[in-house]
């Protein structure tokens, strides 16, 4: 697969492993959570497989099998109940994994058109939401080691690559 093979090598540290997530769906789910997955593929590209396809017979399983073929270091899954929508993140190959209940989200969409709507009011517009996002964590290297905020910054920390500076 095409998707997986690609990803820059200018800008991150450490070019001999980079860092690969699968972005997937477990049971039916709505409407807009598929655009929520769907946008989330596209902000972790070029480390995750845009076009993935899923079946009704796939298991976790079969993710988690083929991940270690390809070199996924992650899994995104989401799900949904008729109470709320779910994320969980899982480090291959043996964890830790980390539920989060989404409770409010604004798609890529909502977010252009909304820019777009005070475009004229912004002369920055054409700069904007054209490159890739930049987390930074702070303040989670005093807690515990056995502390849950620490446990779920490695997670996501560990999902990023690590930038040259």
């Amino acid at each position: 697969n095409e998707d997986l093979e690609f990803a820059p090598k200018c800008i991150y540290s450490n070019q001999s492993h980079i860092y690969l997530a699968f972005v997937i769906k477990r049971g039916r789910i709505g409407m807009y959570t598929k655009e929520l997955l769907q946008d989330t593929r596209d902000m972790l590209y070029p480390f995750t497989a845009l076009k993935l396809k899923e079946s009704k017979k796939n298991t976790l399983k079969d993710f988690i099998s083929v991940a270690g073929q390809f070199g996924v270091t992650h899994m995104l899954v989401y799900s949904q109940t008729d109470k709320a929508c779910y994320l969980r993140l899982i480090k291959n190959p043996k964890g830790p994994t980390v539920t989060f209940k989404v409770e409010d989200y604004s798609l890529a969409k909502d977010v252009i058109k909304f820019q777009q709507e005070h475009k004229r009011y912004s002369k920055i517009f054409s700069k904007e939401l054209q490159n890739a996002p930049l987390l930074i964590m702070n303040g989670f290297a005093s807690r515990p080691d056995n502390d849950a905020f620490k446990i779920v910054s490695l997670m996501l920390q560990s999902l990023f690559p690590p930038i040259k500076v």
